[in-house]
C-alpha cells in the first residue's frame, strides 16, 4: 500500500475470499457501528516527526497519510476494521463494493450513495470520482497509487487532465451522476480493492491547483482542513456537510483534530507517557525507539494504552536493478546486511526477521528456505566471496530524521564490512518517495517499509511488471524489467483464486532466487502509547499504524 513505514509504500490478479467483501448491501449502509462509551466533544492531538508526504488523496501512498486520508476523504470502497483484527470491504461512496457486470472481471460497475457531499455542500457525483481518476495519470503528481492507471492504460494512453484538458481515460465511462463504469482489456477481479485507495477520492474539477493540492484538498469524509502549515501543525474540523447516514465506516466523535509536527518518536512517547495536560488526548504516531519501548512494555501502568500490535507492514532494503546490474553483487547485498541490527536500531527489537517478499499473512505466503542466509548480523565472509575482490561504489537513500538515518547507518556499516563502499544520502520525506520512484535516479540502494495494499499476493508481486516502467511514479521502483518475470504475472493473473496462491509462492522464491531486487528485514511491530483519555484508536491490521475513525476522548475535554 504504497503504499511505504510509519512512512511507507503501498496490481491485482489474483482475487481475495469472497469472505473478505461485504456481498449484502445492508454493510455498506450507515451509520457506522457504535462505539461503545463514545462522547462526542473534545479535542484528539496527533503527535508525529515530520510533514505528511502528501495530503492531495491521489498521491497520498505512505501509511500515515492514508490513515489521516480516512478522515479527509472518502473513497469508492473501504475497509472498516473492528480493532481486533477483522474487517471487510464496504460500499463507501458506492452503495456497494462493486458489480462485475459479465463475470469475468473485466467490466465493474458503481452505484453512487444519494446525500454525500463535499465540505462545500455539493453532491459528490461520478464526473467527481472520475476526475480524481484522471488526475492520478498526470505526471505532475504521479507518485500514489498506479493500479488503477496501469490497468485503465492497458487499452490505450493518457496524460491526464492538464494535457490539453483531456478527460478522456481508456476504459472509464460515466453514464450519469450517479454510475461509474471501469472496462479493462484483462480480468481485474481485485477491482474493488484497488478503487478502495485514495485515488478514487473525487475531487472538484475547479477546485484542482494540481501539484499544490496537497495544501488544502476539499474534504468529503467527516472533518475538513481548518489549518495546515507543513512540518509543524495541521488542524482538522468538522465538515458540516458529512451526512453519517451514508457513512459506513468513519465517526466524528470529537470536534478537532489537531496533529503536531515534529517532536521525534522517543519524545512523543515520553510526553504521552507522562500524560499531562493536552498529552493526555494524544496519540504517539511513531514507533518507540527501542530503549523507549522496552522502558513501556516493562511498564505495568501502561498496559491498557500500549499499542504493541503486529502488523503486515514489512521493511526492505530495495536494489535499484537499473544501476546495479550484476545480479552476483546484489546476491552479496543480501549475505551482508545486519538485519537484526537494523531492527533493534529502529526500536522494533519485537519485530521478526524475515526473508519473503510477501509477508506472512498475505495470501500465497510461503515460507521457503532463505537463499542468501546471513545469520542475525550479516555473512560478510559470503557476500565477500561473491564480489571477488570488487569494491562497488554503491549510494545508499534515506530519508531525513534519526528514525530512518540511524538504521540505515547500520546497514551502511554491514555492507561496508563485506567490502562495499557505501555513500549515504538523507533527503527530507516529502520528497524521498517520488525520488526514488522517478526513473533514471542518482541511488542504488534505499529503505522502503510495504504492506500489501489489500491481502493478496498480487499486490506485492505484480509490482514487478517491467512493462509498468513509466518516467515517474513507479511502483516497480527497482526497476526489474525481465521478460519471463513478466509472462508469469500475467499467466497467474489468469488463474481463479482457489488455484492462484501456490504459483504466487513459487514466484515470489524465483525472484529472489533470480533476480533479488529487495532483501526483506523484518516484520514490524508497532509499539506506541495513547494518552489515559485517548479511546477508540487503534493500529490498522492492513495499514500497521494507527487509524482514528472510531477515536473518542473521555470527559469531552
Amino acid at each position: 500500500m504504497t503504499a511505504p513505514t510509519t512512512e511507507t509504500t503501498a496490481r491485482a490478479q489474483a482475487p481475495v475470499a469472497d469472505e473478505a467483501i461485504a456481498l449484502d448491501p445492508a454493510a455498506s449502509r450507515g451509520p457506522a457501528p457504535e462505539q461503545p462509551g463514545a462522547r462526542r466533544g473534545g479535542t484528539l492531538r496527533i503527535l508525529r516527526d515530520a510533514a505528511y508526504d502528501h495530503l492531495d488523496p491521489q498521491r497520498s501512498y505512505t501509511l500515515q497519510s492514508l490513515a489521516i486520508g480516512h478522515l479527509l476523504f472518502r473513497t469508492l470502497t473501504m475497509f472498516r476494521e473492528d480493532g481486533r483484527g477483522g474487517r471487510v470491504l464496504v460500499g463507501d461512496l458506492a452503495e456497494t463494493p462493486g458489480r462485475d457486470v459479465d463475470g469475468d472481471g473485466r467490466t465493474w460497475e458503481f452505484t453512487l450513495k444519494r446525500g454525500a457531499r463535499f465540505e462545500d455542500g455539493r453532491e459528490v457525483t461520478a464526473a467527481d470520482i472520475a476526475y480524481g481518476i484522471a488526475r492520478s495519470f498526470a505526471p505532475e503528481i504521479s507518485d500514489g497509487p498506479t493500479h488503477l492507471r496501469n490497468w485503465l492504460g492497458e487499452s490505450g494512453s493518457y496524460e491526464g487532465p492538464y494535457a490539453a484538458g483531456s478527460l478522456d481515460v481508456p476504459g472509464l465511462e460515466v453514464p450519469d451522476e450517479h454510475t461509474l463504469r471501469l472496462r479493462f482489456r484483462q480480468p481485474h477481479p481485485d477491482l474493488p480493492f484497488a478503487v478502495s485507495q485514495p485515488v478514487t477520492a473525487p475531487v472538484p474539477r475547479d477546485a484542482d491547483t494540481g501539484a499544490d493540492y496537497d495544501r488544502a484538498p476539499v474534504a468529503t469524509g467527516p472533518y475538513r482542513i481548518e489549518e495546515h502549515v507543513p512540518g509543524e501543525r495541521l488542524v482538522l474540523v468538522r465538515n458540516p456537510h458529512w451526512d453519517a447516514a451514508t457513512d459506513p465506516v468513519r465517526h466524528d466523535h470529537v470536534d478537532r483534530v489537531e496533529v503536531e509536527m515534529g517532536p521525534e518518536a522517543d519524545e512523543q512517547n515520553l510526553r504521552v507517557r507522562a500524560d499531562e495536560g493536552t498529552d493526555a488526548r494524544a496519540v504517539a504516531e511513531n514507533n518507540a525507539p527501542q530503549c523507549v519501548a522496552a522502558e513501556l512494555i516493562a511498564d505495568p501502568s501502561l498496559a491498557g494504552r500500549l499499542r504493541r500490535d503486529p502488523t503486515p507492514l514489512v521493511w526492505y532494503l530495495a536494489i535499484n536493478t537499473a544501476r546495479v546490474t550484476d545480479v552476483d553483487v546484489r546476491r552479496a547485498i543480501a549475505h551482508a546486511v545486519d538485519k537484526t541490527g537494523f531492527r533493534d536500531t529502529m526500536g522494533a527489537d519485537q519485530g521478526v526477521l524475515t526473508h519473503t517478499l510477501l509477508p506472512s499473512a498475505t495470501i500465497g505466503h510461503r515460507d521457503y528456505p532463505d537463499p542468501y542466509p546471513a545469520g542475525a548480523h550479516g555473512a560478510p565472509e559470503a557476500a565477500a566471496a561473491l564480489l571477488k575482490g570488487a569494491r562497488p561504489k554503491l549510494r545508499l537513500l534515506s530519508r531525513e530524521g534519526e528514525y530512518f538515518t540511524a538504521p540505515a547507518k547500520v546497514l551502511a556499516a554491514s555492507l561496508e564490512r563485506a567490502g562495499f563502499e557505501i555513500e549515504l544520502v538523507a533527503i527530507d520525506r516529502p520528497s524521498h518517495n517520488a525520488v526514488l520512484k522517478t526513473r533514471g535516479h542518482a541511488y542504488d540502494l534505499y529503505l522502503m517499509g510495504m504492506a500489501a495494499d489489500w491481502p493478496g499476493a498480487s499486490t506485492l508481486l505484480g509490482m514487478f511488471d517491467g512493462r509498468t516502467i513509466g518516467e515517474s511514479g513507479n511502483d516497480n521502483f527497482v526497476y526489474l524489467d525481465d521478460p519471463g518475470i513478466n509472462a508469469e504475472i500475467d499467466r497467474l493473473g489468469r488463474l481463479p483464486a482457489n488455484e492462484a496462491a501456490a504459483p504466487w509462492a513459487a514466484l515470489d522464491e524465483r525472484l529472489q532466487r533470480d533476480h533479488v531486487p529487495l532483501v526483506p528485514l523484518f516484520s514490524y511491530l508497532h509499539v506506541a502509547l495513547s494518552g489515559s483519555r485517548v479511546r477508540g484508536v487503534f493500529t490498522s491490521s492492513f495499514l500497521g499504524t494507527p487509524v482514528y475513525y472510531n477515536a473518542h476522548v473521555e470527559d469531552g475535554a
